[in-house]
């Protein structure tokens, strides 16, 4: 690399060190700072905010841009090393999201496996719902299009308070189990808003814009002023819900899941979702799973230490299937 320039940042415990030739790469506030577009991080987790480039930190991402050059990505436990014509690719990527810092890129899944490698800090793809009279913590578990946002927007109508839109961040300790507050965007259809929860709409005191098909268009919606008062919940009541919503859907069909040994299935799956399988960044340049024996075997011991009850009572874990105006019957 010729002049290096430097950045450091944190993903709730991780630390990370960003070094490239382009500081436009690093420094981009699109991906760090904004919780306009869809490929922020912001959308995934709480913050990433700088912190001072000093002393030991979890890992680091080496960044070489020089035009021309062949992509090329390897990576260690502590080290990224990426060398390609980034500048090129950053301008012609159809879709952002799966860009190095983009939501669905090379940092975040580098992030979530140094939490589990260094911090034991486990990451659900859920949404997370609190209700404070009770002290419990609804964790609405799935994939992109499960239906998250949907109970999302009916707990908003019913006034309970938001945990996060996107991950759901735990780690087991001396004093038990404490989740940890996630990203506070979510990017929502405004039919939703409009026809399914006009009460949630009027909470966040919303005013939707006028488009032609709302069904087609998503707009970013930062719930911070919904959200719990505190950062951390410890040892919260748990209710596991796994939806599955469809529209024009009648009646809630509702199953309790009762084996152990399913659950914890359910529950590692999609704690590796991010971590595993792999990503084609820029439609160019394909990503491998950065998960490993280790890990696994590590999550997947967090998934039965969880599911056992140790550090706090699960209430209910419930498959979900169901239109939007009925999603959480009976919950």
């Amino acid at each position: 690399m010729a002049e290096l320039h430097c950045r450091a940042v944190s993903l709730l415990w991780a630390t990370f060190g960003l070094i490239s030739n382009n500081p436009t790469l690093i420094d981009a506030p699109e991906f760090f700072e904004s919780k306009e577009v869809i490929q922020s991080l912001l959308t995934d987790v709480r913050a990433v905010p700088r912190i001072p480039f000093l002393g030991e930190l979890d890992a680091y991402i080496y960044i070489n841009d020089v035009p021309s050059l062949p992509p090329e990505i390897r990576v260690t436990d502590r080290a990224v090393f990426a060398a390609a014509d980034f500048t090129r690719l950053d301008t012609e990527a159809s879709d952002r999201r799966y860009s190095l810092f983009g939501n669905l890129g090379l940092f975040f899944k580098y992030a979530m496996a140094t939490l589990e490698r260094y911090h034991c800090i486990y990451s659900f793809h859920a949404s997370g719902v609190f209700i404070p009279d009770d002290n419990e913590l609804l964790i609405i578990i799935g994939g992109a299009g499960a239906g998250k946002t949907v109970l999302l927007l009916e707990g908003l109508s019913r006034g309970y308070q938001i945990f996060s839109t996107e991950m759901v961040h735990f780690q087991f300790g001396p004093d038990g189990c404490r989740f940890f507050k996630g990203a506070m965007v979510d990017n929502i259809r405004i039919g939703n808003l409009l026809f399914d929860f006009p009460a949630a709409a009027e909470r966040l005191g919303l005013v939707l814009p006028e488009v032609g098909d709302p069904w087609a268009t998503k707009i970013a919606i930062d719930l911070e002023s919904v959200s719990t008062p505190s950062d951390i919940l410890l040892n919260p009541n748990v209710t596991l819900l796994f939806p599955k919503i469809e529209a024009g859907r009648g009646a809630a069909i509702i199953n309790e899941v009762r084996d152990r040994r399913r659950l914890v299935h359910m529950l590692f799956d999609n704690a590796t979702e991010k971590i595993g399988g792999t990503t084609l960044l820029y439609e160019v340049l394909p990503l491998d799973t950065f998960d490993t024996p280790a890990l696994m075997r590590a999550r997947l011991s967090s998934m039965e230490r969880f599911v056992s009850g140790e550090a706090f009572p699960i209430k209910r874990a419930r498959t979900i299937l169901a239109g939007p105006k009925n999603s959480m019957e009976g919950i």
